[in-house]
């Protein structure tokens, strides 16, 4: 078996929303992309955050309550950049699958951005993809079937 690279596996073009934006606009680019984390780029397609349907949850939540003890107060209020992760946890395509599995355990986290060192001394990161723990699974299923392919041929 080769060593498989991130860059095999990864979800491309990556689906990405401006930090202005508003959260129930994420909430809705999520929904109608059936994703659950969509990368934040700055102006300059830079990444700059991460934003998740669980942080958009949260907001929401935050927002019924406000609303309740301030019933004039808009739930839409919050935007992208105050829900976002701005400290995004990242790898490049060219990084080993084995990596990317790691990383992912060590932090608890489900998905991770695909990045491209950018900009003035390679300091912005260009997201190129992101890969989840369906793009893995979706891996060992196909290995599976094609094991299972290659048993029922040999007999």
């Amino acid at each position: 078996m080769h060593r498989i690279l991130v860059s095999e596996i990864m979800s491309a073009p990556v689906i990405t929303i401006d930090p202005d934006a508003l959260a129930v606009d994420a909430a809705e680019l999520m929904e109608g992309n059936n994703v659950r984390r969509i990368i934040v780029i700055d102006q300059d397609g830079y990444m700059c955050g991460i934003v998740t349907d669980a942080d958009v949850l949260e907001a929401e939540t935050v927002g019924s309550v406000a609303s309740r003890y301030n019933p004039g107060l808009a739930e839409e209020w919050l935007t992208v950049r105050d829900v976002m992760t701005a400290d995004v946890i990242a790898i490049t395509p060219e990084a080993a699958l084995g990596q990317l599995v790691e990383k992912m355990m060590e932090t608890k986290i489900g998905g991770i951005p695909v990045v491209q060192p950018a900009g003035p001394g390679g300091k912005k990161l260009l997201p190129i993809g992101i890969v989840t723990e369906t793009d893995i699974f979706r891996l060992i299923s196909e290995a599976w079937r094609a094991d299972e392919a290659s048993e029922t041929s040999d007999q």
